[in-house]
């Protein structure tokens, strides 16, 4: 999962980016560690269970905010909101983040060594620990940052040197070696902002419906984006492009088009991913379906559940801010305001199943197969650390070679069991004993 940090100061962010890292540090090391007990045959079920915890692994971070369009800004602390407007640069001194992340996960030389280093002393924040940054294509500067992050370059035909209108034909500069997934939301931007945000790089719409202009049938908003017709939009776009893009070898893989690596996996649509909470608070059952209707592909099932999950109704905290909570509705406190959800997955599977109408493998990929592809992650995929190249296995899929993320669901989808990295971190024992009745 991606942990979320709401619009905070640049002291939070400079303190809670490394906080996570450490997390991940955790998690790396004690899978190192189980791992090469399994291969010496060093096993012991219980000491293992005991050493070596077992919980859901941090893929990345999401950072939500605080580049936002003010009006839009829901929950989130006002006193934070701002505009990129020196594009990538202003991203990088709000977030503290200025390496480019190619030596992640430095690791000691010295094996023997308990506690890795970076535990010790927490490493400064890296872009390669965000993978997904939430913002308003709208504002000034964000198209810019959008390009940087995505490290989507804007190219111009050679021959027309004489065209300097303002903003074509610009290279803008991809600083990163570890792009970055950037959604759009909390935002008042039209139809049009989000069709330039799409061709500068910009891949995933948050919170579908909220926190964004409403669909109008004169003027669609992000919402419109789920069109068909935005793929021939674009398509239109490249076009021109491509044109220009020398022809390979007949022995070589066209540029453009890179050879699957499965042929499971289709080729990402040219429409946004969206993320959506189906918790029946944030969304109407029947938006839920025509949304789901119009691009199923791009569904991605998210819980937007704050830290109160679980802990029944009263007074919660969410950063610095008060949150009720009455029954499965989250608000700020003496406000109507919607302060995220209290939902867990299972929940809003199940919910999704009923309100769009699917069935239950449908509903199961927009909670698995569609977020990891949104990632990149449901193929391979090689980091460099130090000067060792590591493929880090496919995760949201059920191959041999993919990450051993396992869940175990009965036709009610109630999670029965749950293995992370082969290893088993939850067992619901009060729905076995029902099964075995």
């Amino acid at each position: 999962f991606c942990p979320t940090v709401v619009s905070s100061s640049k002291e939070t962010y400079r303190t809670i980016i490394p906080l996570i890292r450490r997390a991940r540090m955790w998690q790396r090391e004690n899978r190192m560690r189980w791992q090469q007990q399994q291969r010496q045959g060093k096993q012991r079920q219980r000491q293992s269970q005991r050493q070596y915890e077992v919980g859901a692994n941090i893929l990345g971070m999401h950072l939500e905010g605080p580049f936002f369009a003010p009006s839009k800004r829901g929950a989130h602390d006002e006193r934070h909101i701002r505009s990129p407007v020196h594009g990538i640069e202003t991203v990088k001194e709000v977030y503290g983040l200025s390496s480019d992340g190619s030596e992640e996960f430095d690791d000691d030389d010295d094996d023997d060594h308990d506690v890795p280093r970076e535990v010790i002393e927490p490493p400064k924040p890296e872009w390669q620990d965000v993978e997904i940054i939430t913002l308003a294509p709208e504002l000034e500067g964000a198209f810019s940052a959008i390009a940087s992050l995505t490290q989507k370059r804007r190219q111009q035909p050679q021959d027309d040197d004489d065209d300097d209108e303002e903003g074509e034909g610009e290279t803008h500069p991809s600083p990163l070696n570890h792009p970055i997934v950037v959604s759009m939301g909390h935002t008042s931007a039209t139809y049009q902002d989000g069709l330039t945000a799409l061709s500068h790089g910009a891949t995933l719409l948050t919170h579908l419906y909220n926190a964004m202009n409403p669909f109008h049938h004169r003027d669609p908003g992000l919402v419109g984006l789920l069109s068909p017709h935005v793929e021939l939009l674009l398509q239109k776009e490249q076009q021109p492009l491509q044109k220009q893009q020398p022809r390979p070898h007949p022995t070589q893989p066209h540029p453009t088009r890179p050879r699957p690596q499965h042929h499971r996996h289709e080729s990402k649509p040219l429409r946004p991913f969206y993320s959506l909470i189906a918790d029946g608070i944030h969304v109407h059952p029947t938006a839920v379906s025509l949304a789901h209707r119009a691009h199923p592909a791009g569904c991605v099932l998210v819980t937007d559940a704050m830290s109160a999950m679980g802990l029944g109704d009263g007074i919660h905290s969410l950063g610095n801010m008060s949150v009720n909570i009455e029954g499965a509705r989250a608000t700020l406190a003496n406000t109507d305001v919607l302060a995220g959800s209290v939902a867990t997955m299972e929940r809003c599977v199940k919910n999704f199943k009923e309100f769009a109408g699917c069935d239950a493998g449908e509903a199961l990929l927009c909670g698995t197969l569609h977020p990891a592809r949104v990632l990149g992650r449901d193929v391979a995929r090689t980091r460099r650390r130090k000067e060792v190249v590591v493929v880090e296995p496919p995760v949201g899929v059920l191959e041999v070679g993919a990450a051993a993320d396992l869940i175990l669901v009965n036709d009610e989808l109630d999670v029965l069991g749950t293995w992370v990295g082969g290893r088993l971190a939850y067992k619901n024992d009060e729905m076995i004993a029902k099964l075995r009745a």
